[in-house]
């Protein structure tokens, strides 16, 4: 994500992913990433950005870290008092096996280069019965990319101001896990652990939605 540093650390990037129809897509995914009122104490975020998880928790907790790739949000998140952030090298998370009670990876997923090592490596920072919550774009389902058609013509001029062929490619260097991989992947490693919301509009299919969450509970 190196090459859109700036970008995603801007509010342009709010503007564009918080604000309007896009906004209210991204806000109903956070809420429906949390399906439970139980207690997780020691909670991680990876990859928040300058957007994080935490203001929709619906949990008490203690702690709320954060890691991502940038050094630029250490003095970002100091204006945080519950957030502890870290610096980490996009692989390998700074923490003790079996640390947290819960993992949060918000549209994140998409953008790893090896996937599958990065969610075992989540799993293995999690406590017995722990949860890992995943969020994801359905990209390149038909629903996402007619969004991304109504998008480029309405909404991106007037927001994060990039022209077609740039913001098409800005997603194909970002987006490189297709979301009919990512599922698979989730699924063949934890599918007797696993609970599944297709969102908004519930059907169990990537093509009729914009958004795949995924609940892993470590056993």
């Amino acid at each position: 994500m190196n090459n859109y540093k700036d970008y995603y650390l801007s509010d342009t990037y709010v503007e564009h992913m918080y604000t309007g129809l896009i906004g209210k897509l991204m806000h109903h995914c956070h809420l429906k990433m949390e399906n439970s009122n139980i207690k997780r104490s020691n909670i991680l975020e990876v990859g928040a950005g300058i957007k994080p998880h935490i203001d929709y928790i619906k949990h008490d907790f203690e702690k709320y870290h954060i890691v991502d790739i940038y050094e630029e949000l250490s003095d970002f998140y100091n204006k945080y008092e519950k957030i502890i952030y870290k610096v980490y090298d996009g692989t390998n998370l700074p923490y003790d096996n079996e640390y947290f009670d819960r993992i949060i990876i918000s549209h994140c997923l998409e953008h790893v280069s090896n996937p599958e090592n990065f969610l075992f490596e989540m799993i293995s920072k999690l406590k017995k019965n722990g949860v890992l919550t995943i969020s994801l774009p359905t990209d390149p389902g038909i629903l996402w990319r007619l969004g991304r058609v109504f998008g480029n013509m309405f909404i991106n001029k007037k927001t994060h101001k990039l022209s077609v062929l740039e913001n098409n490619y800005m997603n194909a260097k970002e987006h490189i896990n297709p979301i009919f991989n990512l599922r698979t992947i989730i699924r063949h490693n934890f599918l007797q652990s696993l609970t599944e919301r297709y969102e908004p509009f519930k059907i169990q299919s990537l093509d009729l939605n914009f958004f795949y969450i995924a609940f892993i509970t470590k056993n």
